[in-house]
């Protein structure tokens, strides 16, 4: 049998031998360099008096600036109104002390904007902007006019609203109480919200790129049950109905909001589904002789009967 040769191991280095070596390291040796020579070159840019905030290559043109790809409802001034809201001049230094702090903040006081996600400064002159917009989920109908609230129930700026635009998002019928603040505050009534919420979940687009609201030919959200006081709990919103009406006068009772568990009733994607099986079996939500009350309340089947007609009420 031949014998097994042994490895040799190399004796353990010592510390000391270990850190002679890192010394004679060049990066080692280049951030030594750096950091002896920085202290020197601070001082003799002091002494120089330069100010580096007024060099041309750190000045940056507002109008230079855009948000990256903004959605089409955004009113096209947002970035100007919050510019003049952070008191920021036309022209300004990317070096200028708390500049990204003092642009978040405009950003985040505008009705607009849910949320701020970043402010980046770049050398020399560029600055990236990424928010999340809050969107238009569906408008109020009040006596003074139309007031667009977001999927929380939101109240976002009227004026950013024309009447060319009433037939693109859902109207909320039935509430009587006003907006709580001004734009960019919670309208203060849970029964706002319920609506905003039931008006999103219709209002997401589908594979076919259609959304269910016109699918179905939605034209309004009936709150009942609030009288004239606001819902400020869950167990009074329970008491809420929603109704939906179609464009030609057909009612979906849907009952609860959305996000209310109720015993009573199946929840949202059972309603949903429910919602589809009626579209396919009978091709849409009216009727030959009229319009219809569709009531998806119901556990075991889908109760359905028709509405008086204005013809058969005066009779």
């Amino acid at each position: 049998m031949g014998t097994r040769k042994r490895e040799v191991e190399a004796p353990p280095r010592s510390l000391i031998s270990r850190l002679r070596d890192g010394l004679y390291d060049p990066r080692v040796i280049l951030l030594l360099g750096v950091c002896c020579a920085a202290p020197f070159l601070m001082n003799l840019l002091k002494r120089s008096g330069t100010n580096f905030a007024e060099l041309p290559q750190y000045q940056v043109d507002r109008a230079s600036i855009q948000l990256k790809n903004p959605p089409e409802y955004l009113p096209d001034d947002l970035l100007e109104r919050t510019w003049q809201r952070a008191s920021l001049p036309a022209q300004f230094s990317l070096l200028e002390p708390g500049l990204a702090e003092r642009i978040g903040k405009a950003f985040e006081e505008s009705p607009w904007v849910r949320q701020v996600e970043q402010i980046r400064l770049s050398y020399p002159n560029q600055i990236e902007i990424k928010l999340e917009y809050r969107a238009p989920a569906a408008l109020v109908k009040l006596r003074q006019g139309y007031y667009p609230v977001d999927r929380d129930g939101v109240l976002l700026p009227p004026m950013d609203f024309s009447a060319t635009q009433l037939p693109l998002y859902p109207v909320i019928e039935g509430i009587s109480s006003p907006p709580r603040g001004s734009s960019g505050v919670h309208w203060g009534d849970l029964a706002v919200w319920g609506a905003a919420q039931l008006a999103e979940q219709f209002m997401t687009i589908s594979d076919d790129q259609e959304s269910l609201w016109h699918r179905y030919k939605f034209a309004a959200i009936q709150v009942s049950g609030s009288g004239e006081q606001r819902i400020t709990t869950t167990e009074e919103l329970q008491r809420i109905e929603y109704r939906l009406v179609t464009e030609q006068g057909s009612e979906v009772i849907w009952g609860v909001a959305p996000a209310v568990p109720d015993p009573t009733e199946p929840n949202a994607e059972t309603k949903l589904k429910r919602l589809a099986m009626y579209l396919r079996d009978f091709g849409g939500l009216h009727s030959a002789q009229g319009p219809m009350e569709i009531d998806l309340r119901r556990w075991k089947e889908i109760a359905r009967r028709p509405l008086p007609t204005p013809e058969t009420r005066t009779r």
